[in-house]
């Protein structure tokens, strides 16, 4: 009998166990976790910070549910050291050998060196932990620092609790990895309207107080904080894989093929901890999205159980909500394209604003406000490599413009969707 070991327990970790179980009914499947709790949903915190879910709601699995499949859930076990040339995990209490290895180690939230950062009151929102020791704050005034979607959710949520909010960005719009403007000023302009002050291109320079916070200094100005919340950014945890020899990709994932192979002959990874390729793009990189780690997850326990499933590449398709406007992001943005022959194609209405980011005639990105569902019917059409197989045509109005496609051979849907726009115009 075969053992399949399983080093994590977030989503990337538990469909790994499943997708064990379920190619080799037989084997023994063991997942270890530094964690105290049993699978649960980093994606709702921001919920439960903002006390619109109840603690339970957050947690998706039981141990007894990992029990009644044959999967034994260790909690409270890190691995303290791990030999692969003898296949070994070293445990606190124990060592064990495995005949199969899963890395699904996740990734840790970026704290950056600042004077400061280790005070009571600096925390960020990564784990249940951390939500929790969000709720345990007392005061009235917060800082966000980093606009990212989580930064969002999280400054929406400490609104909703009553909490005096300031988001502070390093760069010049919210959000600024997923949109470009105007759709990231119709956001910021939301936040805004939520009671939410946002201070875009100031860098944070220390945390002023005495053991907990009272203050936040960056380059610009100094806002008073009692609580300061930092989301800007996860990285792979690698820490175990490193010191076992898994090679790296350029991006500080471990680097791993279709079939979610390491380095390392017997061992696989999912999740944040790894590198993928993305589909839309086809570069290497951190994709680090609840779908991705699932589907991964499978990949990589299947196969650790002698199976030969097949990883397609990560589709990054994001959406954030700013009360109940809805945004979504899927692509690359203009922002971070090269100028010359990159343009946003850009239409506002009441009902929120819709961009196409071209590169040299090819759609390379999609931004949606409001009617999001614009997004997803467009995916295939990335997938195909963007190619609008047609001449563009640019038609400018009176109103600032707006540019539309004579199209040939695209799916039906789109050119409904565009000629819509059009005739609305």
């Amino acid at each position: 009998m075969r053992t399949i070991a399983i080093v994590g327990s977030g989503i990337a970790g538990d469909e790994a166990a499943r997708a064990a179980r379920k190619t080799d009914p037989k084997a023994s499947i063991v997942m270890l976790t530094e964690e105290s709790h049993s699978l649960y949903s980093a994606c709702v915190l921001p919920d439960y910070v903002a006390g619109e879910i109840p603690r339970q709601r957050v947690f998706l699995r039981t141990p007894e549910a990992y029990a009644q499949e044959g999967i034994e859930l260790l909690l409270d076990h890190p691995v303290v050291e791990w030999s692969p040339d003898r296949q070994l995990l070293h445990l606190r209490d124990r060592d064990l050998h495995y005949d199969g290895l899963v890395m699904a180690t996740g990734s840790r939230a970026v704290i950056p060196p600042l004077p400061g950062v280790e005070k009571e009151g600096v925390i960020t929102l990564k784990t249940l932990s951390d939500a929790d020791r969000i709720l345990e704050a007392q005061g009235t005034d917060a800082v966000v620092v980093g606009s990212g979607p989580l930064g969002v959710e999280v400054a929406l949520a400490l609104r909703r609790r009553g909490w005096t909010v300031r988001i502070v960005e390093l760069l010049e719009r919210v959000l600024p990895q997923l949109f470009d403007n105007p759709v990231a000023d119709l956001l910021k302009l939301r936040l805004e309207e939520h009671g939410i002050r946002v201070f875009l291109g100031e860098q944070v320079l220390e945390i002023i107080g005495g053991t907990r916070p009272e203050g936040l200094r960056t380059d610009q100005q100094t806002l008073k904080a009692d609580l300061v919340v930092f989301v800007i950014g996860m990285r792979p945890e690698v820490t175990l894989g490193e010191e076992g020899g898994l090679a790296l990709g350029s991006s500080g994932g471990i680097r791993v093929d279709e079939y979610m192979r390491t380095s390392l002959r017997g061992v696989w990874a999912c999740g944040d901890c790894v590198e993928s390729r993305d589909r839309l793009t086809r570069h290497q990189g951190l994709f680090m999205l609840w779908n991705n780690a699932r589907l991964q997850g499978r990949v990589a326990g299947s196969n650790a159980a002698g199976g030969n499933s097949h990883y397609s590449g990560s589709l990054n398709i994001t959406t954030v909500n700013v009360g109940d406007l809805a945004a979504a992001s899927m692509g690359q943005i203009a922002a971070d394209l090269p100028d010359g022959k990159t343009r946003l194609l850009q239409r506002q209405g009441p009902w929120g604003a819709f961009c196409l980011v071209m590169r040299e005639g090819v759609l390379a990105g999609v931004q949606a406000l409001g009617r999001t569902e614009r997004v997803g019917g467009l995916l295939g059409l990335l997938l195909k490599g963007g190619n609008l197989q047609g001449r563009l045509i640019e038609k400018v109005s009176s109103k600032g413009g707006w540019e539309t496609w004579a199209l040939r051979g695209v799916r039906r849907e789109l050119i409904q969707l565009l000629e819509r726009d059009v005739k609305s115009d």
